[in-house]
């Protein structure tokens, strides 16, 4: 494991769906989306709402970045 949980989380998955032949991507998205909202739930209940915001913030804000080609401030 790296000193970075992102890397460690994309390798995690690539290692999952390397070698298959078909990968449901939209049922990964969605358990990924469990482990998220898991993660959002460490948290004191009263900051929830903010943290999905945030999360969601910025999973737009890495998105944009990828489809106008500017290097994300995440990458690696």
């Amino acid at each position: 494991m790296s000193d970075c949980l992102h890397c460690d989380i994309n390798e995690l998955v690539r290692e999952r769906i390397e070698g298959q032949e078909s990968v449901d991507l939209a049922d990964m998205v969605a358990r990924i989306s469990e482990s998220l909202a898991e993660t959002i739930m460490l948290g004191p209940k009263e900051q929830w709402a903010a943290l999905m915001a945030e999360a969601v913030r910025h999973l737009g804000q890495v998105v944009i970045e990828e489809i106008e080609g500017v290097e994300s401030t995440t990458a690696h």
